[in-house]
């Protein structure tokens, strides 16, 4: 069929009279993209048994109804999509929620060659003429729950056309909303505060050597006023949050779990203190289920609760996140040698035999230091596959997210992110180049060489990588740093405009960064003047960036404090 010739269409778009607000932002897309690629606008006509032969039927209207398709609405869900052509008419249709929109990004994208790298940064290609070969398109996301947690991932038109449906995305009604959380960790110091239990009530937090600790507790989960307080909260949570579709019930961002009698029997009874939490949470969904039976409970398993119960198995209506947090990034978990890498994947083949509601809460950044190169390109896309394999249904992927974005590859992750979550069989080595190539233009192979310089050094020294590694990290040798340089020149001088010499300016932070850290961490400096100076000019610099952090937990500022005084040594 030849949807546009020469920059005119006889086209028309074909919309339900009940459409969902994400529908109609599809069909408008659909106008937007067909126009700035072509020249040719695209009316709308009303929905009818009758439609004529030139036709766009984009959701479930009267018009595709009368063509007799037989479309499995139930099959596709919320998020799933069909694209096909039916004679001369070309039918994108899916859930109502997001699976049409969805069907028109991926439409735009794998039939027509439109990418969306970043939130400033598109590919529309040029057709006067659109022609389209017959088509038979049905697509189903692989995990329900699909963020990659990139500052850079969070607009809203770039989430809902890389297909992510994320938390803390700026998705909103028009995008067909997105998973909600309420609140969204950590959340066992919200559910029985503290302060206004802890003078009366000690024995409602962590016993730990015999005593009840005030700093850094958690919950005594196996004290039936505790269970009590914290479905209360839940409930109260649901009342005043109706838009969260889960509710975190999960530990604190520290260990000292209860050890009192009670607890640590439970414990042992299971093998694992995760034991008493999947009871805890299970009564508090119990409960949430009677009111409630649409609404989630979620946890974590996390540190001191990642190995699973021998007992308990979650409630249908409970998620729970586990969470890799020691293994090493650098290799596929499934061949790496650490002991962490070979325990986790025993935990998640052994969470994947008692629930088919698995999460995974997934680590690609340095905490420490945002800008650290992160060789993690052959572990990410074997990570998404194995996932899929043992059964997990979302994916919460967490990079850098300060305000202002910046982390090190922020934009090149999320996009390959995006695509995995989506699909995990995706050619990411295709991905990865097509975003390279668009972003970065003739620079992008040079920016490309140097990704593989450092996932082979990693790769052939059998070098781990840790969430926490420093800037001093084995595989920053002298010899990579100065490849590295090479390599970055070349692809400067390959820009082709200033806004694309910029990106790349952008990219090679990472490795100012190691220049600039090295030394310092060391100790190689002999003025510490000089050093402290080259640190304020080159944190001047990020900032023009809009980079607004190091890493996780303090400002640019903090940090840079920090360093002055701990690693340089001045007052």
């Amino acid at each position: 069929m030849q949807l546009v010739k020469d920059g005119k269409s006889d086209y028309v778009v074909i919309i339900a009279k009940d459409a969902s607000p994400s529908e109609h932002r599809a069909a408008a897309e659909f106008q937007r993209f067909i126009e700035e690629m072509s020249g040719a606008a695209i009316s709308y006509v009303s929905d009818s048994t009758n439609p004529p032969e030139n036709a766009v039927l984009i959701g479930n209207s009267e018009a595709l109804k009368s063509l007799g398709l037989n479309i499995d609405f139930n099959e596709l869900g919320e998020e799933g999509y069909t694209i096909m052509t039916a004679g001369s008419r070309l039918v994108i249709a899916g859930g109502k929620l997001r699976g049409t929109m969805y069907g028109v990004y991926g439409f735009l994208e794998d039939v027509l060659g439109c990418r969306w790298y970043s939130s400033k940064v598109s590919k529309i290609p040029s057709k006067p003429t659109i022609d389209i070969d017959n088509l038979n398109i049905t697509e189903k996301p692989a995990f329900e729950y699909r963020e990659p947690f990139y500052t850079e991932a969070w607009d809203k038109d770039w989430a809902a056309r890389n297909r992510a449906n994320g938390a803390t995305m700026k998705l909103d009604e028009e995008t067909g909303g997105k998973l909600v959380y309420y609140p969204f960790v950590h959340s066992f110091d919200k559910l029985v505060p503290l302060d206004k239990y802890w003078d009366t009530h000690p024995e409602y937090f962590s016993m730990v050597k015999g005593e009840r600790v005030r700093e850094n507790t958690q919950l005594c989960m196996s004290n039936p006023d505790v269970l009590k307080i914290a479905t209360a909260t839940v409930m109260e949570w649901i009342r005043e949050h109706p838009e969260a579709k889960i509710y975190s019930v999960s530990q604190n961002d520290w260990h000292r779990n209860c050890q009192c009698d009670n607890c640590r029997a439970i414990d042992e009874e299971e093998g694992s203190p995760s034991g008493l939490l999947l009871r805890f949470c299970n009564a508090i969904a119990e409960e949430v289920e009677k009111v409630y039976p649409d609404k989630l409970i979620d946890t974590l398993a996390y540190e001191w609760t990642e190995k699973p119960p021998k007992i308990t198995k979650p409630r249908h209506n409970v998620r729970v996140r586990l969470c890799p947090i020691k293994c090493c990034e650098a290799h596929p978990y499934g061949s790496c040698d650490k002991q962490e890498n070979i325990d986790f994947v025993s935990n998640l083949k052994e969470w994947a035999k008692i629930t088919d509601n698995l999460y995974i809460w997934h680590y690609n950044t340095s905490f420490k230091h945002y800008l650290l190169p992160f060789p993690d390109y052959r572990q990410l896309p074997d990570s998404a596959k194995l996932y899929k394999k043992c059964g997990v249904v979302g994916v919460f992927w967490q990079g850098s997210y300060p305000e202002g974005g910046g982390g090190e590859f922020a934009e090149l992750k999320s996009y390959l992110l995006a695509k995995l979550s989506w699909n995990p069989d995706a050619d990411a080595d295709a991905v990865v180049n097509d975003f390279l190539n668009g972003y970065y233009g003739a620079g992008g192979k040079y920016i490309r060489e140097y990704i593989e310089l450092l996932v082979d050094k990693v790769t052939k020294d059998n070098i781990h990588l840790s969430i926490w590694d420093e800037p001093t990290a084995s595989f920053l040798t002298s010899e990579i740093i100065a490849k590295a340089d090479e390599l970055f020149a070349k692809a400067k001088e390959a820009a082709e405009s200033q806004d694309v010499l910029e990106r790349i300016n952008k990219a090679y932070l990472s490795i100012e960064y190691v220049k600039l850290m090295q030394p310092i961490m060391r100790k190689e400096f002999t003025d510490k003047e000089k050093a402290l100076n080259e640190l304020d000019a080159f944190a001047a610099k990020c900032k023009g960036y809009g980079l607004t952090r190091f890493e996780e937990w303090n400002s640019m500022d903090i940090t840079r404090d920090h360093f002055k005084k701990d690693l340089i040594g001045l007052e």
